[in-house]
């Protein structure tokens, strides 16, 4: 079965769903998810995606296949299936909602390209692609090739600018820190990987705690280097208010 809403198409076949950007000529396939699909035009991403993130090529362009994956204590047990209760409570089906409402919003995220899952019994597994950015490398690599006396104002500014335009739209990122920030060659700082993000009423508490999960992961990477970013990080979203 195949409905479309918008740019938005979305196929059911069996116990597995799709829902595609109709500006991608991406095929209608659960395969797509497979980076086994692609072939040799499949490669790991090595910086974050914990193992299960892929650059892929394909007839439509040029994407990141991520399948979703828990982290923390519990992925020992159970590192990809999720709790069934509905298609468009699935994770990658929220993320494709969430990304096209930004995009559609000129927010600097990258484009949508396809979301699926597949069902099993009470349970899910799930997949998306988005389109890839081109030259861009995550905040945490720039930063820690920066030399000790470069002045990374600029930089801060443009995090600092994205990060604010995204609590503007109302949108709660669930995971904000220094690999789901990736910056391009004008510096411009673009906003990845919304898992669990949602569309809120962002009040400062939690515009805080956004801006402080981000705080924790650059002191984690960079130790004091990273705390000095965030301060200048923090400046400059201030001003922004």
């Amino acid at each position: 079965m195949t409905e479309t809403s918008g740019q938005a198409v979305r196929v059911n076949v069996g116990k597995s769903g799709m829902l595609y950007d109709a500006a991608f000529a991406i095929e209608p396939d659960m395969r797509v998810f497979d980076p086994g699909f692609y072939a040799d035009r499949a490669r790991p991403v090595s910086a974050g995606g914990r193992n299960a993130a892929w650059f892929v090529h394909d007839r439509w362009g040029n994407g990141v296949l991520r399948k979703y994956r828990r982290g923390g204590l519990v992925a020992r047990l159970n590192k990809s299936h999720y709790v069934w209760s509905g298609a468009e409570n699935t994770r990658s089906f929220a993320e494709f909602r969430l990304l096209q409402f930004m995009h559609a919003r000129g927010l600097p995220v990258p484009r949508v390209v396809a979301a699926g899952y597949t069902r099993f019994c009470c349970f899910y597994q799930a997949a998306l692609i988005t389109e890839t950015l081109p030259d861009t490398r995550p905040l945490a690599s720039v930063l820690k090739d920066m030399p000790a006396s470069a002045d990374f104002s600029e930089l801060a500014r443009a995090c600092a600018d994205s990060i604010y335009l995204m609590h503007q739209a109302n949108v709660w990122h669930a995971d904000l820190n220094a690999f789901n920030i990736l910056v391009d060659g004008n510096n411009k700082a673009w906003l990845i990987d919304f898992d669990k993000g949602r569309q809120l009423v962002m009040t400062a508490s939690l515009c805080d705690d956004n801006l402080n999960r981000l705080k924790r992961s650059l002191e984690k990477v960079l130790r004091q280097p990273g705390l000095v970013f965030w301060e200048h990080l923090r400046r400059f979203y201030i001003k922004n208010q």
